[in-house]
């Protein structure tokens, strides 16, 4: 059965995006990516499958656009690929005055403390170790680290 609402940490849904271009083979070339690899990529998959729906913050989405860091038609592909998967995913209202009056703004910045007041609704991927305190503490039951996904994975 399927559980509820997703939403994926900027890095892995930046996984996501170089993943899906060329099968994958521009994961090592990304500066960003290089701690992970193709079968991660699948992994990042296997989780959005067992999600009744994919939801994503104007934030998250304006992150993975800038740190697209492919070069010429691969950069091409990475970018329409973006475009693709942001347009299937909901978008999750975000208010800049809200989400940037927390207390985790101050410690984590704009995208990280939207993440940490939707955690009681939606279940969050991430790999951000530097978040988890807060993210815990916000509603532990609906946080994903993907190093634990990796593990009962593998």
């Amino acid at each position: 059965m399927a559980q509820k609402k997703l939403i994926i940490d900027t890095n892995l849904l930046l996984l996501l995006v170089i993943g899906a271009v060329e099968g994958g083979r521009h994961i090592k070339n990304s500066k960003r990516l290089n701690k992970f690899t193709l079968q991660d990529y699948q992994t990042v998959i296997d989780v959005m499958v067992n999600h009744q729906e994919v939801c994503i913050t104007p934030y998250i989405a304006a992150e993975v656009s800038n740190l697209i860091d492919l070069r010429g038609y691969a950069a091409r592909l990475a970018y329409e690929t973006a475009r693709i998967l942001f347009a299937q995913f909901r978008q999750v209202h975000s208010d800049i005055a809200t989400d940037s009056a927390q207390d985790t703004f101050l410690a984590y910045g704009l995208t990280d403390s939207s993440l940490v007041r939707l955690a009681a609704d939606h279940t969050i991927l991430t790999d951000d170790q530097r978040l988890f305190g807060a993210l815990f503490s916000a509603c532990a039951e609906n946080i994903l680290p993907f190093e634990v996904v990796r593990k009962v994975r593998n």
